[in-house]
């Protein structure tokens, strides 16, 4: 039987027949290690400890797998034990949740005795924002770390330039912030959506991004940033037309969609330009693991086709079509990377066997599967398929049900020797343009993909889920957070499949239940 409303599911747990108080007085004591998952606590109890008021004891336990804890709550007191500090917090998350939903008595949290082992199906459990399209502020960046936090999440990926904007400060290339980081337009155009005509500029100066990083490594969240190459880059060269392939004056993209913008693969100041930014950017974000994109190139591989030095390459290294001269690309920018600490990751686009083996995968596309399942034994894979996990979509076309019904086994993404590292779910912004449209997007669906992400197959049920799903709810709504009232529904066969934020049928449906429950 379940007592508490805990998303993700724990993977084990007993239940006991006894109780424990815990108070504002009770001690929280750590392992030195794991003071921020204290920390976690003590902010929500707002401790002043007495003696003989209960404790709650965070401890240190050598062997233990990374991310796993044990939580017991018995008659002597609270016990919360993990190998790194990754268990810790989540130990610490998970008594939280029982902590606020448990019975309350003469000021006093009256817990269930229980023993809870748990730990992770998959050791990646991200998310991405794109802050391109549509640029968020700190608070609103800090906001989606806690929640993802509070679901278990250890990843976030900072999609920072793309088309339509280049968001990261360069002391290197101040061009790159003014030019690449302003558009003429911060709405954009398309799917019936028009400019607003007014001027966007926006950037993280390198302190923000150094502060979101540490605030995300508190929260056992591992921050890893993407630049988009050799395509998606509009931004970058409006700021550097010299880069492209013909030289010619950019704008930074108003519109909806992807441009035929592409990096000049045979001119060598690409790579030095890629060397120095690196070196100044790579610095600021401590995680192993750097996004570079490679999605949708082949938008632009006709000016590759027309370029001399993209000809002349060819020739040279004797490559035969633009995807081989991509991965060409995709291989000199992994060799820099390589050289400044990272390794990298791409979108599954640009995936082949020539490709560099310690470049990651992210497979999104359906149609690709054959080709990830193949790579997936050569090289890491992290799961973010478009039919299950983009939640720009509207909920008629991801329900809150199938975003809870992906599996990996019916996908084949489960065999012996894949390099499967995990799942991650994406938040793409052409349309989503405030808080309150992201947190739409985002939940009560975040909550689903956390417990996919988190429980193991054998432990999981829709039915379940949904009831405990319940208190969340309320408490999202004590949070003020916008999630979204509308779970699912229908779609024509011609209709628009993204939700266009704050202008889009389900968010005004959504506001509409949201004003009746006041």
């Amino acid at each position: 039987m379940v007592i508490y409303n805990i998303i993700p599911k724990p993977n084990k747990y007993v239940y006991g027949d006894s109780e424990y108080e815990i108070s504002s007085k009770s001690e929280v004591l750590c392992s030195k290690e794991f003071v921020e998952a204290g920390n976690y606590l003590t902010d929500y109890l707002k401790t002043k400890p007495e003696e003989n008021e209960g404790f709650i004891k965070i401890k240190k336990v050598e062997g233990m797998p990374s991310e796993a804890y044990t939580l017991k709550i018995t008659n002597d007191g609270v016990f919360i034990n993990a190998g790194d500090y990754a268990g810790a917090f989540y130990g610490a998350v998970t008594l939280k949740t029982i902590l606020m939903q448990a019975k309350k008595q003469n000021g006093k949290a009256v817990l269930n005795t229980l023993v809870i082992e748990d730990k992770p199906d998959n050791a990646y459990r991200g998310a991405m924002l794109d802050c391109s399209r549509h640029f968020f502020e700190i608070d609103t960046v800090k906001s989606l770390l806690d929640n993802m936090a509070f679901l278990k999440l250890n990843k976030f990926h900072w999609h920072l330039s793309d088309d339509q904007g280049f968001r990261i400060e360069s002391k290197q290339f101040p061009e790159l912030n003014k030019i690449g980081s302003k558009r003429a337009s911060r709405h954009l155009k398309g799917f019936g959506m028009e400019n607003d005509n007014v001027e966007d500029y926006h950037f993280y100066t390198q302190e923000e991004i150094k502060d979101i990083v540490a605030y995300a490594k508190q929260r056992n969240i591992e921050i890893i940033p993407e630049i988009d190459l050799p395509g998606h880059t509009m931004a970058i060269l409006a700021a550097k037309p010299e880069l492209s392939c013909t030289g010619e004056k950019a704008e930074v993209l108003t519109v909806n969609g992807i441009s035929k913008a592409i990096l000049c693969a045979g001119n060598e100041a690409v790579f030095e330009f890629l060397d120095k930014l690196f070196d100044e950017i790579c610095p600021l974000f401590p995680s192993a693991q750097f996004h570079i994109g490679g999605d949708e190139a082949f938008r632009g591989y006709k000016l590759w086709d027309d370029c001399p030095k993209c000809s002349a390459l060819k020739q040279k290294e004797g490559i035969g079509s633009n995807k081989e001269l991509q991965i060409w690309f995709m291989n000199r920018a992994c060799a820099i990377l390589k050289k400044h600490g990272k390794t990298p990751v791409a979108w599954d686009d640009c995936m082949g066997d020539s490709l560099d083996s310690s470049i990651a995968c992210q497979f999104w596309r359906p149609n690709a599967i054959g080709t990830v399942r193949k790579q997936s034994l050569k090289r890491d894979v992290i799961i973010s398929s478009t039919s299950y996990f983009y939640f720009d979509l509207k909920y008629s076309v991801i329900s809150l049900k199938k975003a809870y019904k992906f599996n990996k086994v019916k996908v084949g993404l489960n065999k012996p020797g894949q390099r499967i590292l995990g799942l991650e779910c994406e938040l793409w912004t052409e349309w989503i343009d405030s808080k309150a449209s992201l947190e739409f997007s985002a939940f009560p669906r975040m909550n689903a993909f956390a417990e996919v992400a988190w429980t193991e197959l054998k432990n999981r049920s829709f039915t379940d889920f949904y009831k405990r799903l319940a208190w969340y709810k309320t408490y999202m709504k004590i949070k003020d957070v916008n999630y979204s009232r509308v779970e699912s529904g229908f779609i024509l066969p011609k209709g628009i499949v993204y939700h266009l934020g704050e202008d889009g049928s389900e968010f005004k449906k959504s506001a509409e239940i949201k004003n009746a429950e006041k």
